[in-house]
């Protein structure tokens, strides 16, 4: 599948992203990444669903080729995330379109989905960023409480810079972080999560698009509201499927209750059988005959699905066939995906 970028003229500059099938056609799809990440990275997910729609993949501000302004100091929420991210659907798509996104796009697609329904034909979030309701409620009753958490002392201390592209790879390679990633995910991550720069030697080197202050400062600015825009998303009966991994996944199990718990109707939960670990990775691209629990899957959801297809485009495929009515069904079942 033929991938092409574009470039999109927005008030602040310009949005970069990636286009998967026919340009002709209307945008059916729409991916955001997670934080530090970039579209690039998620190409293997998005190119087979240009088979038969056109989907983009959207470099957030501050990440991968966008060109918008990134100042760490400025951040406070990710509604700024959220506010761009309309602002390319009002320029790019003609109509409703399937938002999806991991970890902070999964929960920035929430977040434009409850300010803006009217844009969205149905929600993928991939263990999207939903802290505990108290959270939120005590930093917005405390708006001086410090934000600071461990991903975010990480992210600050992050190399930048390295001599070329095959030594950073050879780096993130050896890395825990990295050590569940499935190929070509790294590779295509580092494709644009670098670019060509000078040292202060004046040293040809490559360094991260993504810098190390912003991905710190994005980690650190949680005043979202997205349980209020899970309660908005019910109003508008808009079908929302949730893919959480069982090997360090962001979303907790109280949390993944609670959710499940009030928003029986819309939320899909999905579980590997057995024990076995799976990444995130893993989870959006499972092998061939892999089984997985699908509870209170909606019914189109409920069926068989080719053993080479990704989850990512099953649920873009079936969800955007979805009748907002239709989304209440209760049935279960073993798929083999």
């Amino acid at each position: 599948m033929t991938m092409h970028r574009r470039t999109t003229e927005v008030s602040e500059g310009t949005q970069a992203s990636l286009h998967f099938g026919d340009p002709s056609k209307d945008m059916a799809a729409l991916w955001l990444h997670a934080t530090g990440f970039n579209a690039m990275t998620y190409r293997s997910l998005l190119a087979p669903l240009g088979e038969r729609h056109r989907v983009a993949g959207l470099d957030m501000r501050g990440h991968g080729l966008t060109d918008l302004p990134a100042d760490p100091k400025a951040l406070k929420s990710w509604h700024v995330y959220r506010d761009d991210v309309i602002e390319f659907l009002e320029k790019e798509a003609s109509g409703p379109v399937v938002l999806g996104g991991h970890s902070m796009g999964g929960c920035v697609s929430l977040l434009v989905a409850g300010k803006r329904p009217d844009l969205v034909a149905g929600l993928v979030l991939a263990d999207p960023v939903i802290l505990n309701p108290r959270f939120y409620f005590w930093l917005h009753v405390l708006p001086f409480i410090r934000q600071t958490n461990k991903m975010s002392r990480q992210a600050k201390r992050r190399r930048a810079e390295f001599p070329d592209r095959q030594t950073a790879y050879e780096s993130y390679k050896g890395k825990s972080a990295f050590s569940t990633w499935r190929e070509p995910f790294l590779s295509d991550y580092l494709e644009d999560g670098f670019r060509e720069a000078h040292s202060s030697e004046g040293e040809q080197v490559v360094r991260l698009t993504c810098e190390p202050a912003w991905e710190s400062a994005t980690f650190s600015s949680q005043r979202n509201q997205p349980w209020g825009a899970l309660k908005k998303v019910q109003n508008a009966q808009i079908p929302t499927v949730v893919f959480r991994p069982n090997i360090r996944p962001v979303m907790t199990n109280k949390v993944s209750n609670l959710m499940s718990s009030r928003y029986r109707e819309l939320i899909l939960r999905e579980r590997h059988v057995g024990r076995t670990k799976r990444s995130l990775t893993q989870v959006l691209r499972p092998t061939e005959g892999e089984k997985v629990t699908l509870e209170g899957a909606p019914a189109p959801l409920a069926a068989r699905a080719p053993g080479d297809q990704g989850r990512f485009e099953y649920a873009c495929r079936q969800i955007s066939s979805l009748e907002r009515t239709g989304a209440n069904s209760r049935d279960e079942e073993i798929l083999d995906i």
